[in-house]
């Protein structure tokens, strides 16, 4: 049975963090994140202290993965990471019909069609996904279905860690894309979710690739590329034949669709499993809540009074210098 993590803020004990990692990602989290057992626990004291303070959150998870999914996204830089958590809220609670409601159940038409199949873990350890652009009807579904099914695909594998760690890779097959598939996205609904989708992508994105993009959609992908972070764009590579595809993912976890070795029916049985499992986990999830009436707390005055929350000195010191990605 799939364990839940309440969601009060202010919890009469915390749970005790028991790695789940292997050598290889213990070695990953310490060389590229700066997170070991020293730096570790300060943190997440830090993020809960932040979380039981804050005037605006009224609900919220705080165990130790669910925390560790914003401090390993900003390599332990818990300023960032806290930011990024107000900004994981708010985008729940402003933009709920696209990110909301994770409901793996209501979904089920759409992920038997097969739009977006997580693959399981690549060589390198990283989640690939694959998202079919041209495999949803467009006369029946709507950006807040994709959208929906989007945030269920990634809080399914958030919460393991060693994709936490290791990052995911994308890889975007417009395929069977036609101006229908593009015609049901209005520029405002593009334009909140992009934004929005940099709120809350906890995970670390290593690569993106697009395959076969076609010439009329290049106007709208222009679009969508300008609204990520340049470190990002950068990971972006495009692929005008499943050739250049094949070289660059494991062939083990490719589907055979796409020249692999893996049936991508049973990678999506296995994912729609596995999201069904946690059912009750994203519907207490979706109880968190942050009250937007209430005044926002000074951003300079939160610092300050985060960053005094821990008595060693040198281990904020240290906080300070990371790096985010």
């Amino acid at each position: 049975m799939v364990s839940v993590p309440g969601v009060e803020k202010r919890p009469a004990s915390y749970d005790p963090y028991k790695t789940t990692l292997d050598g290889p990602c213990l070695a990953v989290a310490r060389q590229e994140l700066h997170e070991d057992d020293h730096t570790r626990e300060p943190a997440l004291a830090q993020f809960r202290e932040f979380i039981a303070k804050h005037p605006q959150i009224v609900r919220c998870r705080t165990d130790s993965l669910f925390l560790l999914r914003f401090l390993r996204r900003h390599k332990f830089n818990v300023l960032a990471a806290c930011a990024m958590l107000e900004k994981y809220l708010e985008v729940l609670q402003t933009a709920s019909d696209f990110f909301g409601k994770v409901d793996p159940q209501k979904l089920t038409p759409i992920i038997r069609d097969r739009v977006m199949v997580p693959l399981g873990q690549d060589q390198q350890g990283r989640l690939l996904v694959t998202i079919r652009f041209g495999e949803f009807d467009p006369k029946t579904t709507t950006p807040e279905q994709l959208s929906q099914l989007i945030a269920t695909v990634m809080e399914t594998y958030l919460d393991q860690e060693r994709f936490q760690v290791n990052g995911i890779v994308i890889i975007v097959d417009f395929l069977a894309a036609s101006m229908a598939h593009f015609g049901i996205w209005t520029l405002p609904k593009l334009k909140l979710v992009m934004s929005a989708t940099d709120d809350i992508l906890a995970f670390r994105v290593k690569e993106i690739h697009l395959v076969q993009l076609p010439k009329f959609a290049a106007m709208v992908a222009d679009f969508c590329i300008a609204a990520l972070s340049p470190k990002l764009q950068q990971r972006i590579r495009f692929h005008k034949t499943l050739d250049t595809l094949k070289d660059d993912i494991d062939p083990e976890v490719l589907p055979t669709i796409y020249g692999g070795k893996q049936s991508l029916e049973e990678a999506n049985d296995k994912f729609h499993k596995l999201a069904l499992s946690q059912r009750d986990r994203f519907l207490k999830q979706s109880e968190m809540y942050i009250d937007l009436s209430i005044p926002a707390p000074n951003a300079k005055n939160a610092n300050a009074a985060l960053q005094s929350s821990v008595a060693d000195e040198s281990v904020i010191g240290s906080f300070r210098k990371l790096n985010v990605d």
